[in-house]
């Protein structure tokens, strides 16, 4: 399902490491369904906010 929601953004998604995009989609599912904004900034802030946990690992 969190696939299909944001599959207009499969491109940008598909230049992710395969964990770092699982991961992504979930907070992007997250940010889309309870921060009251668009599919776009949903899928970019999911990205920024798992590149960014991934770098302090």
């Amino acid at each position: 399902m969190k696939e299909d929601l944001f599959k207009d953004y499969q491109e940008r998604l598909n230049m992710l490491d395969e964990k770092i995009r699982v991961v992504a989609l979930n907070y992007a599912r997250d940010f889309y369904l309870n921060k009251n904004c668009s599919k776009e900034e949903a899928i970019e802030r999911g990205i920024t906010k798992t590149e960014i946990a991934n770098r302090r690992l």
